[in-house]
């Protein structure tokens, strides 16, 4: 232990230099004992007598048992140079961090005799960075809260950072899905730079940008974006980064085209009532005029074939009348607690001599759990009626006509699907199909559907209409249900 007993007799020049480094130096033996210590590890620790022959654990970190990863038990096995982050306790009680580095102290044979443990203080450093995390997760958390998708990309387009509402509008589970990566490319499939790329824009001359775009969603619906970019520039005033905010309005643009559908309706539905009227009268004249004389003069043959086609060709213009009627002012709904599944069969019960001469299988199926709801079974049951025919007009050479009825609790809602394998409807045409009078058919007057989805909406219900040429069409019906009707559908089981 002589080479110990002269680090305790150290000249005042190497106790000054030991001293003047700035840092807590202490010198333990094997036992972990403390040695020496110089007078920074004394300002916190306390003075060299009172440390001196102690464990240093007991000292430090106030243990009764050596820590665990220490850097000087490691060097008496390794003979290498160790460290370690651990924390201390002042003689307040106060916690400390410091970085530990171990030295092997050793004798002429190379045996290591004692350590030396050089404690660099980095209590501030981890104190500012534990309140630069908790700002950055606090910035975080507002940054994700924001119902909106926000980006930040760099001048080549690569996506630096996005929050979880672009995860959410594109559909991706992780952040490191789109980090790093061209936001032309992850966000609208492109191969290049977009169109009227608002964020190129921005770049260009550090203005704010504005656009509205139109993308395909994840299950191939129409999904519409309002994009704003605004610049973040350097000292320099160069715009170095855009942040880049997406706003899904789609459910706003629905709601728009809902009320102008519902205006556009209302103007139809006004001329058509006049029309409706003033042809009303003569036709009434026609159809009389030629039943009297059908019925009051012997005709020949010839003239009689033609007076029957008069009276068939008024009888379908006076339907006419009445759908233009109906639509222009439809009957008064008359609302009663009903199962939908009724209105399912007695819909199906009227087509089925059609579906047998058509060759096409009906099968129908509904829920036994789908509670009672307000509606009107005669006015509902027409409106699956359209339906069901618009289907069976589609498969003149046979098919197959599933109906399922069944409830999503999630969503408090009765769904109602009409699934054909006929001809499927082209994408232009899918988009005009509640435009009145516009049909498909060549003797159809387009009112059929446009009578159907004014039921519907009178149930407070939603339809929606899937087809793909050459495979069939779905239509799917939503109907609304309170918790209070649910309730009452599930005491009806005890």
């Amino acid at each position: 232990m002589e080479e110990i007993t002269l680090i305790e007799g150290s000249s005042q020049k190497l106790k000054a230099i030991l001293d003047g480094i700035g840092e807590g130096i202490s010198i333990v033996d094997e036992d972990l004992k403390i040695i020496w210590v110089n007078h920074i590890i004394e300002k916190w620790a306390g003075p060299l007598d009172d440390l001196k022959g102690k464990y240093c654990y007991k000292v430090y970190q106030k243990k009764d048992t050596p820590c665990d990863g220490c850097p000087t038990i490691k060097i008496f096995k390794t003979g290498k140079i160790e460290k370690a982050r651990q924390h201390a306790y002042d003689t307040q009680g106060n916690i400390k961090y410091f970085e530990f580095t171990s030295a092997p102290m050793t004798d002429e044979r190379g045996r290591t005799i004692a350590a030396v443990e050089l404690a660099v203080d980095l209590t501030e450093k981890i104190t500012l960075e534990y309140k630069l995390k908790i700002a950055k997760e606090r910035l975080q958390a507002v940054f994700d809260g924001i119902g909106d998708g926000i980006s930040v990309i760099d001048e080549n387009h690569e996506i630096l950072r996005v929050n979880q509402g672009i995860l959410d509008l594109f559909n991706k589970r992780d952040f490191q899905e789109l980090l790093g990566k061209k936001c032309f490319s992850e966000y609208y499939k492109n191969e290049g730079v977009c169109d009227n790329c608002p964020a190129q824009k921005t770049f260009e001359d550090g203005k704010p940008y504005h656009v509205i775009r139109i993308i395909q969603g994840v299950d191939k619906s129409r999904v519409v974006l309002d994009i704003s970019t605004f610049p973040i520039k350097n000292e320099d005033g160069k715009v170095v980064q855009v942040i880049e905010r997406m706003k899904n309005i789609t459910a706003i643009v629905k709601l728009e085209d809902q009320l102008l559908y519902q205006e556009r309706l209302a103007g139809i539905g006004e001329l058509a009532a006049g029309i409706a009227h003033e042809i009303r009268n003569p036709l009434g004249c026609i159809t009389a005029s030629s039943q009297f004389v059908l019925s009051k003069y012997k005709l020949p043959e010839p003239a009689r074939k033609h007076l029957k086609i008069i009276l068939k060709n008024s009888e379908n213009a006076n339907r006419i009348i009445k759908d233009l009627l109906d639509f222009a002012k439809p009957r008064e709904i008359s609302f009663k607690l009903g199962h939908i599944g009724e209105v399912i069969d007695s819909s199906c019960n009227l087509v089925k001599v059609r579906c047998v001469r058509q060759r096409v299988r009906l099968n129908r199926k509904w829920s036994r759990r789908i509670p009672q709801i307000p509606l009107d079974e005669k006015q509902l049951e027409q409106a699956f009626l359209n339906f069901i025919l618009n289907a069976l007009d589609a498969m003149p050479n046979g098919g197959r006509l599933v109906i399922n009825a069944h409830v999503d609790f999630q969503t408090n809602e009765i769904v109602v699907s009409f699934l054909d394998t006929g001809c499927g409807i082209t994408p232009e045409s899918l988009n005009k199909l509640f435009t009145p009078f516009f049909s498909t058919k060549e003797d159809g007057v387009g009112l059929g559907l446009c009578l159907a989805h004014q039921v519907i909406s009178y149930h407070k219900g939603k339809i929606n209409i899937e087809s793909k040429i050459g495979q069939g069409t779905e239509v799917i019906i939503r109907l609304p249900f309170s918790e209070r009707e649910r309730e009452s559908k599930e005491q009806q089981k005890f």
